[in-house]
């Protein structure tokens, strides 16, 4: 997985004695997402049952990125998360982060697909598709979210989760699950707002922290974007993948995987996985 936001951040952070960044050297760079949800706030434990924590090593979990159940065997989540991604650890059913318990499922990756047009950068095509090695059992704690249909637009207010420290220049993870709501930004305008340079594409989307101080490209790196609907499962639309840095005060849009524009793909991988296992 790539570092290059954390590395950067220590970096500044250091510089600034702590935590704190002057003006001069707050300069705004687009980056992967660092794990955090600025000023958001606690979730109601267990209320984004579809969400996981990612580990890179099944014996001793530690939260590396976000993922979402999207049926009992399968996660989705950025392919910048993923280096070798058999093996890796899956845990369903947290809320505090670090609290693995009776509520809380692990399985291991048996299989996994990182996209093939995916550059190993900040841009398009980061999404990944991970298969469990054991079927998640759902129940209250641990549900799946639901996949958009192919090429849908979506607008309106949407809902970010992932475990981070509320603060833009602390990297310390939170303990509990956080989350923050904001409002998609459609393709045009948040092209026209972001620098000429940024590389947003057709198949990313947009929220917006402006004028609000509050920030989804810092959330969980594979974390889920979502709709949520009363009496019925969370749509994932966006995967966290990238923002400009400081966060918050970047004030530009946050940039995610749009989902669907995967869709294909993402029945593609599975149809090859059951064709050749």
């Amino acid at each position: 997985m790539k570092l290059i936001a954390v590395t950067l951040l220590v970096a500044l952070v250091a510089a600034a004695q702590g935590a704190k960044l002057s003006d001069k050297l707050a300069k705004i760079v687009p980056s992967f997402a660092t794990g955090f949800v600025i000023n958001g706030t606690e979730a109601e434990p267990h209320s984004a049952p579809y969400i996981v924590s990612l580990g890179t090593n099944f014996a001793k979990h530690s939260h590396v990125c976000g993922g979402t159940l999207i049926n009992k065997d399968w996660i989705l989540t950025a392919a910048h998360c993923i280096s070798n991604p058999v093996g890796m650890s899956i845990i369903a059913g947290l809320h505090t982060r670090a609290e693995v318990d009776e509520l809380t499922q692990q399985r291991q990756v048996d299989f996994g697909r990182v996209h093939e047009k995916y550059s190993g950068g900040v841009g398009p095509y980061d999404i990944a598709l991970l298969h469990v090695n054991e079927s998640f059992i759902f129940n209250e704690w641990v549900q799946a979210a639901t996949l958009p249909s192919r090429e849908e637009v979506h607008e309106g207010e949407t809902h970010l989760y992932g475990w981070g420290q509320p603060k833009s220049y602390i990297i310390t993870p939170a303990k509990s699950l956080m989350t923050v709501t904001t409002e998609i930004v459609n393709y045009d305008e948040c092209k026209e707002v972001l620098p000429e340079t940024a590389p947003l594409a057709e198949t990313n989307i947009c929220s917006s922290s402006l004028q609000q101080s509050k920030s989804a490209c810092n959330g969980d790196s594979g974390g889920p974007l979502v709709v949520e609907y009363q009496n019925a499962p969370s749509e994932i639309i966006g995967i966290v993948s990238w923002g400009y840095i400081p966060c918050g005060r970047a004030n530009y849009p946050s940039v995610y995987t749009k989902v669907s524009s995967y869709v294909n793909w993402i029945i593609d991988i599975q149809s090859a996985y059951y064709k050749l296992f």
